[in-house]
């Protein structure tokens, strides 16, 4: 088929004006071969925005601004029409931001995506924002420093206007008054050096003996570090321990000790009591002596020959029963025997060397009082052997008795004899 010369002119035209369509759209930003998303953004100043402004996301260009109009509502707010023909999501919350491009105030329009996981659909609405232009910032960042030129200068103003207050004839004088004394102060200074000078070259020779004096102690010094550290160490220790000794205690314990023995001397000066009778009265100092010397003479033959004297005898003094029994009696079997070294109000170690050739001694206490017992003994021939061995060390020892480990007293025990 043919085409008439109609045909091809209608073509013709067709084809230019698909062309100059495209062409127009392309000059604006537009591609008409391309499918587009349609968002709106709602500002109340666009800051010089114009249509087929680029459209950004994350600096590369994803549309351009189709479309800048006033809103119905008539508040004067604009609305930005942007398009986008790139498919990339925008989720919910996502802004367009006008901003500058350049130092010129060229705009563009950039994307600052949302976080929410559900996505924009087209025709939505964007949220706005608007970046300061370059003159904005310049005059923000200049602002501070011309306040504090403004301020600089007035201060230097008042600094100006009170150096010429001080600068008057009376202050000149003054200055000059003090320069001269500064020159002569110097040149007091320069004497005195050149005085000290000559001393120090005088006294050379002793300051050089008396540096290495010196030198040579300090020498000493380091030779002898480890000692001196040992010694302080040693004053350390010293201390620390007079730290714990609690001095004023002991001080205070002490001058209590001084003053009841000064109170006890006392007494016995002026004759108070048996002791001081007995340092005041040398008669019954003799007499005591002499009767202390018979008693004792009488113990020791009534303990080696007993069966002179009794056959069986108690003598009751008061709480404290003294026995001499025959050796041949016998007690039942569940008769014990211990004996009563001593009593005392105050602790004594069990190894003491009071108790030494005692085997086993063992501490009772009753109520406030210490007793010290020796080791019990089922026969009775054996514990009074133990009892005439102990009496010379402890003069007050005692026999006691026990039935089924309970203390009875002598008399009890008496009736428990073997028949």
């Amino acid at each position: 088929m043919k085409l008439t010369k109609t045909s091809k002119i209608g073509i013709l035209v067709v084809f230019s004006l698909t062309l100059l369509i495209w062409g127009i759209n392309f000059l604006k930003g537009r591609d008409i071969f391309r499918t587009e998303k349609v968002f709106y953004a709602r500002y109340k100043d666009v800051g010089g925005l114009t249509a087929t402004t680029v459209v950004t996301l994350n600096g590369l260009k994803i549309g351009y601004v189709r479309d800048i109009y006033f809103a119905e509502d008539l508040t004067g707010d604009l609305i930005v029409k942007v398009a986008l023909h790139n498919n990339f999501p925008l989720p919910i919350g996502s802004s367009a931001q006008i901003a500058s491009s350049d130092l010129l105030g060229s705009k563009v329009v950039k994307i600052n995506l949302g976080k929410s996981s559900r996505l924009l659909q087209p025709s939505d609405t964007l949220l706005s924002k608007m970046d300061a232009d370059i003159m904005q910032q310049v005059n923000e960042q200049i602002a501070p420093i011309k306040a504090k030129a403004e301020r600089l200068i007035e201060n230097l103003d008042s600094i100006v206007a009170s150096v010429s207050n001080i600068l008057n004839i009376e202050s000149q004088k003054n200055i000059t008054e003090s320069i001269r004394q500064t020159h002569q102060t110097m040149e007091n200074l320069q004497n005195i050096s050149s005085n000290l000078n000559d001393i120090i070259s005088g006294q050379k020779r002793n300051l050089t003996s008396t540096i290495s004096n010196l030198s040579e102690i300090t020498g000493n010094l380091k030779n002898n570090s480890s000692k001196l550290d040992h010694i302080m160490s040693n004053i350390e220790v010293f201390s620390d321990s007079i730290k714990k000794l609690e001095l004023n205690k002991t001080i205070k314990h002490i001058n209590g000790s001084v003053e009841n023995l000064n109170r006890l001397l006392s007494k016995i000066d002026t004759a108070n009591g048996s002791l001081g009778l007995l340092v005041n009265d040398p008669e019954l100092y003799q007499n005591i002596n002499s009767s202390t010397e018979n008693l004792n003479r009488l113990l020791v033959d009534l303990r080696q020959n007993p069966k002179r004297y009794v056959h069986f005898a108690a003598l009751d003094f008061g709480k404290k029963i003294t026995a001499i029994i025959p050796s041949e009696t016998q007690f039942l079997d569940n008769i014990t025997f211990k004996i009563k070294l001593l009593s005392s109000h105050t602790p004594i170690n069990l190894t003491s060397p009071i108790f030494k050739g005692i085997n086993e001694v063992s501490e009772l206490k009753v109520e406030n009082e210490y007793i010290y017992l020796t080791a019990a003994e089922s026969s009775y021939n054996k514990v009074r052997i133990i009892l005439n061995k102990v009496q010379d060390a402890f003069p007050e020892a005692v026999l006691k008795y026990y039935k089924s480990g309970k203390e009875i007293s002598f008399k009890k025990a008496l009736k428990l004899t073997k028949k």
